[in-house]
């Protein structure tokens, strides 16, 4: 069924190692079906670039792609498998998410900071945002409210905090749907397989909007994770069938806290962490 979609959108929980093994059988699947394929993985930043294209022809080796191709932490138990049958199999790799620092800026500073990137980072992330999808943004606001990140905030110290960090979500969506559009002239006719969290796909909302929005005319296919109540008896709730056109079903994992102290001492560190970050370009 997915051999005559353009893009596939496979979403992940970042720390759940089944939704990594899904993607690589899948894209196992899709060569064996059709290797003119492209991957597009919301790991790596447009800033990299280089260095996973010199990683991927061999010129650098994995300690290189860590040190200055920004591979995340968990990348050797998420992703290397998969960017080694790219390499194998000479599949490209496209680098499409915004730089960590572009994201932290515009969350610090508001959507307008764009303009204000270096000449020499233009390209590294869009040069414009939609800020009017009002489903994304309620999904989005509704995700902060029950993180407890507007804790000790006027409603309107609140509301501008939420559309600064709203502004960095749609900075990462629109710079990767720009960078799969661009990797779909730079390889024609190819499909490509993008790799992100759930939250950018599900629902066709977040960076899939923002690519049937630029370009209509693709088709476009989402898969998305669900995790199910009872391992022993797996299935999805009949809402949860809305989240993608496909979705597949993970065990739950271990609670991060039973406490609910801890969990928020947990948060607390976490915002503390964050209001220390500066925005340095």
């Amino acid at each position: 069924e997915l051999s005559v979609t353009d893009v596939v959108f496979i979403g992940e929980f970042h720390s759940h190692q089944a939704s990594h093994f899904l993607q690589l059988q899948l894209l196992e699947a899709l060569y064996q079906q059709n290797p003119n394929i492209v991957l597009s993985m919301e790991q790596f930043t447009r800033d990299s670039q280089d260095v996973l294209d010199k990683y991927l022809a061999r010129e650098y080796g994995e300690e290189t792609l860590f040190e200055e191709g920004k591979a995340w932490p968990h990348y050797k138990g998420s992703y290397r498998a998969t960017v080694e049958f790219a390499r194998e199999n000479s599949i490209p790799i496209i680098a499409a998410n915004s730089p960590a620092m572009h994201v932290r800026c515009v969350g610090k500073k508001g959507a307008d900071f764009i303009s204000k990137f270096p000449q020499e980072q233009a390209d590294w992330s869009a040069k414009e945002l939609d800020l009017e999808n009002e489903n994304y943004k309620e999904k989005f606001m509704s995700f902060i409210r029950e993180s407890g990140r507007s804790h000790g905030q006027t409603a309107e110290q609140q509301k501008e905090r939420q559309m600064k960090t709203y502004a960095a979500q749609l900075l990462r969506d629109t710079t990767m749907a720009e960078s799969i559009i661009d990797a779909m002239a730079k390889y024609p006719n190819a499909k490509v397989v993008h790799l992100n969290g759930s939250f950018h796909s599900d629902s066709h909302l977040g960076t899939t909007a923002v690519l049937e929005t630029l370009k209509p005319a693709l088709k476009t296919t989402v898969l998305s994770p669900v995790t199910v109540e009872d391992s022993n008896k797996p299935a999805a709730k009949a809402e949860q069938y809305t989240q993608g056109d496909y979705i597949y079903l993970l065990r739950k994992m271990p609670k991060r806290f039973e406490s609910k102290t801890k969990k928020m001492a947990s948060i607390s560190k976490l915002i503390r962490k964050r209001m220390k970050e500066a925005c340095d370009l």
